[in-house]
């Protein structure tokens, strides 16, 4: 059997281009994932940074600390609190979650 011979041969080709396929299509798939992993992160950690402000400035209306309470909170829905400073009658704070951060400002109207 000559090398032209061999080379003209598809036999086995349509295996070698499925496989192909398939580890593209997966790797597309192992990135898309990733990808919404890391949205949904991020609406976790507005979430709990909304909610823990929320509860920080309501705190703070009633004298209590606001940001002992915004921690509690937080990490009760899965955040911790990065950054928090009471501001008057407001209360600032940065939640992450996985790596992800979000900010919230909460105080009375």
């Amino acid at each position: 059997m000559k090398w032209r011979d061999i080379l003209a041969d598809d036999r086995g080709s349509a295996s070698v281009v499925t496989a192909g396929v398939i580890a593209a299509l997966t790797g597309l798939l192992l990135t898309v994932a990733g990808l919404a992993s890391v949205v949904v992160a991020r609406h976790e950690a507005q979430v709990a940074a909304d909610v823990a402000a929320v509860a920080g400035a309501f705190a703070v209306y009633r004298g209590e600390d606001g940001c002992a309470v915004a921690a509690d909170i937080a990490e009760r829905n899965g955040a911790r609190i990065a950054v928090c400073a009471v501001e008057g009658a407001d209360v600032v704070l940065t939640a992450t979650v996985r790596g992800s951060e979000a900010r919230a400002r909460a105080g009375p109207l």
